[in-house]
C-alpha cells in the first residue's frame, strides 16, 4: 500500500472533471479553508492569531518541498516540468514569504494569481495522470488550496484588499515574468505558464486559437479574467459612492 502512495507509475483511472475524486478535492478544499478562517476568526489572542499564521506558513513550506524530495526519490524529477515557474508554483512560494511577513506588496500580484490561477487549476484539474490515493494526488490540491488560504487569510483576518494599482502592478509583472520564462521553455523543452501548448486536460484555453495564436489570445484571456477578479470590489466601492 505504502509503495503505491509513493510509485512513479501513473494511476490506471485519470482524475476528470468533476469525477467522484475531483469532487471529494473540491468538498474537501473548501470545509478545510473554512474551518481553518473560522478558527482564526474566532481566536481573538493576537499570539495565537499569529502563531497560527506562522503555523500555517511552516506546513506550506513542508508541502512544497515534500513533491522535489518523493520526486527526485522515484526518478521523475526533470526539468521540463519540475522547476517551481509555473504561476501556481510560484504563488505558492510566495504565499509562503506573504504570511510570514503579512507583506501587502506580495499579497496584490497573489490576490489575481490565486483567483485567476489556482482557483481555475483546482476546477479543471491537471494531476498529470495520478488519481487517489496517490501522493501527488493529495499534493496538488494541498499546494494550490495553500495559495488560496494564504490569500484568503490577508483578505479575512490581515483586513486588506487589492486595488486598481494592484491589478496594474500585477499585469506588468505577469507580463515581464512571460518574457523571461517563455526562452526558458524553448531551452529545457517546457511548457512553464503554458505558453507552448495547450494543458492535456480541458481548460478554457481550449476555446483559444492554435499556437502561436493561442499566445495573444491567452494573453487577452489573462487579463479579462484578472479584470472579473477585482470586479467584486469595482461594483462595492461604487455602491458606497
Amino acid at each position: 500500500m505504502f509503495e503505491e502512495l509513493f510509485t512513479p507509475d501513473v494511476s490506471d483511472r485519470a482524475l476528470y472533471l468533476l469525477s467522484d475524486y475531483h469532487i471529494f478535492a473540491l468538498l474537501g478544499i473548501s470545509f478545510t479553508l473554512t474551518l481553518v478562517l473560522w478558527y482564526a476568526i474566532y481566536l481573538d489572542d493576537h499570539e495565537k492569531r499569529s502563531r497560527l499564521r506562522i503555523g500555517l506558513a511552516s506546513f506550506m513550506i513542508i508541502v512544497e518541498a515534500s513533491w522535489h524530495v518523493w520526486a527526485v526519490s522515484v526518478g521523475v524529477w526533470h526539468v521540463n516540468h519540475a522547476l517551481p515557474l509555473h504561476i501556481c508554483s510560484l504563488a505558492a512560494i510566495l504565499s509562503i514569504f506573504m504570511l510570514f511577513q503579512r507583506s501587502y506588496s506580495i499579497f496584490e500580484v497573489l490576490y489575481f494569481w490565486a483567483f485567476a490561477g489556482a482557483v481555475q487549476a483546482i476546477a479543471t484539474p491537471d494531476s498529470r495522470g495520478y488519481n487517489f490515493p496517490h501522493f501527488h494526488y493529495f499534493w496538488y490540491f494541498t499546494t494550490h488550496a495553500n495559495v488560496l488560504l494564504a490569500v484568503m487569510w490577508m483578505l479575512i483576518i490581515e483586513k486588506v484588499r487589492p486595488t486598481w494599482h494592484s491589478w496594474r502592478k500585477t499585469f506588468v509583472i505577469t507580463t515581464l515574468y512571460a518574457v523571461i520564462i517563455y526562452p526558458i521553455n524553448m531551452f529545457t523543452g517546457g511548457n512553464y505558464m503554458l505558453l507552448m501548448q495547450k494543458p492535456a486536460v480541458p481548460t478554457l484555453a481550449d476555446f483559444l486559437d492554435v499556437w502561436p495564436g493561442y499566445l495573444f489570445w491567452l494573453y487577452v484571456v489573462a487579463v479579462i479574467v484578472g479584470t472579473m477578479c477585482y470586479l467584486p470590489y469595482v461594483i462595492s466601492d461604487a455602491r458606497r459612492r
